[in-house]
């Protein structure tokens, strides 16, 4: 009962909270806290937010600072540095819980000025294009459709507002958990129930499953807008000077490292699969230092106490079985070939385009002048932008990086303290 652990307010929900835990997420009571805020960082015991942590930002930085090990990982980059003559190195990651893990231990501090650490178009939601939540909330807006998805999602502003703004003129729009909460809601009511599914190799496998295990349930079906990585990290390769690219190491669990080795080989860039503890992104930092300038282009595995080489195979078969790419747009990144997940043709009938023969809706070419989330996903600074923490906020998004915890301008910001 003394166990407490401490984690990162993301949404209030009357005397309840919606609370981080490295990523993890899970409501909590904020009884015993009524004037807790979105973005502090609160200490949970048995179910209960019981007081908030006023100095998170020094906690957080004085683990990796005060830690012999990662001094000593530390010390060994500075060397590696010199060896390459302090040159400067751009290291992109594809995970927004790197970029958290980077932001929030203060990790860019810690390292020679000349090694950049760059945030990536890591975050399912993130690069979510408009015109695909725009069918969702086209959806949602008829009569007998309750669409569902995750509580990021539905706060993604849009040219045509939000799923949460629709949600408060009286759609019938749910958070759930997960995809088996949808499955569960279509499985008591004779209404359709639709899931906006969204993420990459890593929740695929799951919307996968649950597409088979719903058999003959006929209102049921899902919007797919699942993603896969490989796409992405060619597009940064082929389109930016990146030397570096830090692989999410999750996606890698499922996959395996074959995609990833496969982008070594065809360019020739460093690649090293990481965990997402502080001492994980250090290590593979310095892996990936080590063999750089060596004519050693090699993709190396720091997470291998997870990631094994042939990954989950029953979570493949599960997607491969269930799904085919098509090509897709990406926002701020354009439209890259083969990298949406939608369900085959053996599964249409749970396919909501073409139950309800949904069209996507005209793609926008240019940004909007609020909201500078595409440059964000390709490495932009979201302090440039000149309304970060001004007319966008987490409470007041003027875009995705801005809602979900994987975003890096929310990032920034909930840890604005530390940059």
């Amino acid at each position: 009962m003394c166990v407490a652990a401490f984690g990162k307010v993301t949404e209030l929900m009357g005397k309840s909270a919606v609370v981080s835990f490295r990523g993890a997420l899970k409501e909590v009571s904020i009884a015993l806290l009524p004037n807790v805020g979105i973005g502090d960082t609160v200490i949970v015991h048995a179910g209960f937010a019981t007081e908030i942590l006023k100095d998170p930002q020094k906690m957080y930085r004085d683990v990796v600072a005060t830690d012999a090990y990662a001094r000593q990982l530390i010390d060994a980059i500075e060397k590696e540095n010199k060896r390459l003559h302090e040159r400067e190195l751009k290291i992109m990651n594809f995970c927004g819980t790197h970029e958290n893990t980077i932001v929030q231990y203060a990790l860019r501090d810690l390292l020679p000025p000349n090694i950049q650490l760059i945030s990536g178009p890591g975050c399912p939601v993130c690069v979510t294009p408009e015109e695909e939540i725009g069918i969702g909330l086209n959806l949602a807006k008829r009569k007998n459709i309750i669409l569902t998805t995750y509580g990021d999602l539905l706060r993604v502003p849009t040219r045509w507002g939000s799923l949460e703004q629709l949600r408060l003129e009286g759609g019938d729009v749910r958070m759930v958990c997960d995809i088996s909460h949808a499955l569960n809601i279509a499985k008591t009511t004779k209404t359709e129930v639709v899931h906006f599914a969204v993420g990459f190799e890593t929740t695929a496998p799951g919307t996968a499953a649950i597409i088979q295990e719903a058999g003959n349930i006929e209102n049921f079906s899902i919007i797919s807008s699942h993603r896969i990585t490989p796409p992405a990290m060619e597009y940064v390769v082929l389109n930016s000077k990146m030397d570096i690219l830090l692989c999410p190491g999750h996606v890698a669990m499922v996959t395996g490292t074959t995609p990833f080795d496969t982008i070594v080989k065809q360019y020739g860039i460093p690649c090293v699969i990481s965990g997402f503890e502080p001492v994980d992104v250090l290590e593979a930092i310095l892996q990936a230092m080590v063999h750089f300038d060596k004519n050693e282009c090699v993709l190396m595995n720091q997470y291998d106490r997870v990631v094994k080489e042939r990954g989950n195979l029953r979570a493949q078969n599960l997607i491969h079985e269930t799904f085919t790419l098509k090509d897709a747009n990406w926002r701020g990144v354009g439209m890259l070939p083969q990298s949406r997940l939608v369900l085959k043709s053996e599964y249409s009938k749970f396919d909501a385009e073409a139950k309800f023969d949904l069209q996507l809706p005209d793609m926008i070419e240019t940004t909007r002048q609020n909201c500078l989330c595409g440059e964000v996903l390709k490495g932009m600074k979201p302090q440039i932008c000149p309304n970060f923490g001004k007319e966008c906020t987490p409470t007041n998004p003027a875009g995705p990086c801005m809602v979900t915890n994987e975003g890096a301008c929310s990032i920034a910001y909930m840890n604005r303290a530390m940059i």
